[in-house]
């Protein structure tokens, strides 16, 4: 029989009403043979095959050619039945309740007949078993039953054997008739499989010939091993290649009378066809459901080997250094990148430890306090750390870390690591960090006399002032003034003027040593020292000693009673309290600065010696 299914558009074409005539002259042969055993021992069912065959059809063909097989089908058992001396209306209406079952079998394959339905596929085999070998058979014998009844008594059991007969002529022929032409089985006698086809043959037909010959025990159940064995080595194709020689082998032995089956139960002629037809359909579906595990492994190992393949493409061309790891930390694998990248060959790091000659020693806590964090429940986390390469050289590493899991217990079983080269950008951070540590100076020195500008002296008189109420401890603060320098600028000009203040600036930046002192121009010429844990005597006898320095610079001022450049300051010393203003001490300082002005300039006044009293905040 060729083959039934044509990728031609026409329905006239050459080769479709060939195998259309083929179809039909088989449903006929297999319709009166059906029927002809049907009528001997009252009406006993024997087997019903042309269902199968219109089925198989079906599913061979385009849905646009269905019409035309429905009704070669439906004409060509009408027929049959005339034959075999059916009424015209038993002829015409049990004929449309077998379309109405090969109808109801093919619906759910319906969407996928543009491509070979496969019975070795779970989806498929179910249908073919639920549907065509279950639903459509019982739909379709309560309509015969119906039928029958209405123009004479059925014969005994006629439903049973409607559904019975339907339905193991469906599983038997259908699969089989899909595998014969679709290649699977012509495959096999290739030349380099025709010698294990032929040997598992053999072994597979030597026990029919013991079971239906010689033995009169019913050890059918014995031809099952050899035929797994040959679908499990040769597939689909090859176990429907067993069933047709056991087919044939078992209907030609028993049609002479032979085999277990008469010996054991002496049953008529038709109930043994029947049983044999029992032994054939369940050696198809054994076939087609080891086929279905077989398949359903072979797409998976496929899958698993596309997906290790699309993985292992992905990690062995990847830039990013890729390093799995177990729970313990163990390398089980790195990627071909950590040899360009680092010098290290993968084997040399495979089976070591992050703790081990790799991560720098001062990062270790950080990559064990990360590590630790995943394993902690946290989903992924991103750590730089260095690395030494195979030189010595450490270089700044990224990783992108995240626990990966057994894919059927879902527990955690190692670490992934995604590691990429950063040196570059950590020198650009730093060299950005270097310039905005260089910027915020500037922002906060005032550019004449290098001295703290205003802004930073108010920020660090207010966080000592914080910190000197916390700890009770005294905050001294002095007040300079260049005396006359607005004459000094009169006289000598601007930039004589400027050098001025540098000069005073770099006597007080000399004397104040301390990592706490401040030194910051306050305005103008005037300048201001913070002094913290500094009592009132330690503060005056600073200022003495600036006073006095600023003096034997003997800069010459010809606008001074004293004609040198001198200075007056203002101290002040308060203990302050907390929620106060540290406005109290710049205020005090200031009222100091004003009174040494005013009593000659050249001097130091402590702010307790002009109000007469003690300094506390309040």
């Amino acid at each position: 029989m060729d083959r039934l299914r044509a990728d031609d558009r026409f329905i006239l074409n050459p080769r479709f009403v060939s195998a259309m005539a083929a179809l039909a002259v088989l449903i006929f042969l297999g319709a009166c043979g059906s029927l002809w055993l049907d009528a001997k021992d009252g009406g006993d069912a024997a087997f019903w095959w042309p269902n199968g065959l219109i089925l198989s059809a079906l599913l061979l063909n385009r849905r646009n050619k269905w019409p035309v097989i429905f009704g070669i089908g439906y004409v060509t058992n009408v027929l049959a039945h005339l034959y075999m001396h059916d009424t015209v209306f038993l002829s015409l209406t049990l004929t449309a309740c077998d379309m109405l079952e090969v109808a109801i079998a093919s619906y759910p394959f319906a969407h996928i007949t543009r491509d070979a339905v496969r019975f070795s596929r779970p989806r498929e085999l179910a249908r073919l078993c639920l549907v065509g070998g279950i639903l459509g058979p019982a739909i379709s014998a309560v309509f015969a039953v119906a039928i029958f009844q209405m123009q004479s008594p059925a014969p005994r059991n006629f439903g049973l054997h409607w559904f019975f007969s339907n339905t193991l002529g469906t599983i038997i022929v259908t699969p089989i008739v899909l595998s014969l032409l679709d290649g699977e089985v012509a495959a096999l006698f290739r030349r380099n499989r025709l010698l294990e086809l032929t040997g598992l043959l053999v072994l597979l037909y030597l026990l029919p010939l013991a079971i239906f010959r010689y033995t009169h025990l019913p050890i059918f159940f014995t031809v099952f091993p050899p035929l797994l064995l040959l679908v499990v080595r040769l597939g689909m194709g090859g176990g429907v290649v067993g069933v047709c020689g056991i087919a044939a082998f078992c209907i030609m032995v028993v049609a002479k009378g032979g085999g277990a089956v008469v010996h054991g139960f002496e049953l008529s002629w038709q109930k043994q066809v029947f049983l044999v037809q029992v032994l054939l359909a369940s050696a198809v579906l054994c076939v087609a459901l080891v086929a279905v595990v077989l398949n359903e492994r072979r797409l998976l190992e496929q899958a698993a080997r596309k997906s290790e393949q699309l993985y292992r493409l992905l990690a062995e061309n990847s830039r990013d250094i890729i390093v799995l790891t177990d729970l313990e930390h163990r390398r089980e694998y790195l990627s071909p990148a950590v040899q360009w990248m680092m010098g290290w060959d993968p084997k040399e790091l495979l089976g070591g430890t992050y703790q081990k000659n790799i991560v720098h020693p001062d990062d270790i806590p950080a990559m064990t306090a990360t590590l630790e964090a995943l394993k902690a429940g946290e989903p992924s986390k991103t750590l730089s750390y260095r690395c030494r390469k195979k030189d010595g050289e450490y270089i700044w590493m990224e990783a992108n870390i995240s626990l990966y899991c057994d894919r059927i217990t879902g527990e955690p079983i190692g670490y992934v690591n995604v590691v990429r080269n950063i040196s570059e950008r950590k020198a650009a951070e730093e060299k950005l960090q270097d310039a905005y540590l260089a910027l915020e100076a500037l922002a906060s020195v005032d550019a004449l006399t290098g001295t703290a500008n205003r802004r930073q002296f108010d920020e660090s008189l207010s966080q000592e002032w914080r910190r000197a109420a916390r700890t009770g401890s005294p905050l001294s603060l002095l007040l300079l003034d260049v005396d006359h320098f607005k004459l000094y600028n009169d006289f000598y000009g601007h930039l004589q003027g400027d050098n001025c203040l540098r000069q005073i600036a770099r006597v007080a930046l000399d004397l104040i040593q301390r990592p706490g002192d401040l030194v910051g121009r306050f305005g103008g010429e005037e300048f201001a020292i913070i002094l913290p844990e500094t009592s009132c005597e330690a503060a005056v006898g600073l200022a003495e000693r600036i006073r006095s320095l600023v003096a034997e610079q003997g800069v010459v001022h010809a606008g001074s009673q004293h004609g040198l450049v001198t200075v007056s300051i203002g101290c002040s010393t308060i203990n302050p309290e907390p929620y106060t203003n540290q406005n109290l001490l710049i205020e005090a300082a200031d009222q100091a600065l004003y009174e040494a002005k005013r009593n000659g300039r050249n001097r130091v006044v402590n702010a307790v010696e002009s109000s007469g009293q003690t300094l506390n905040a309040e």
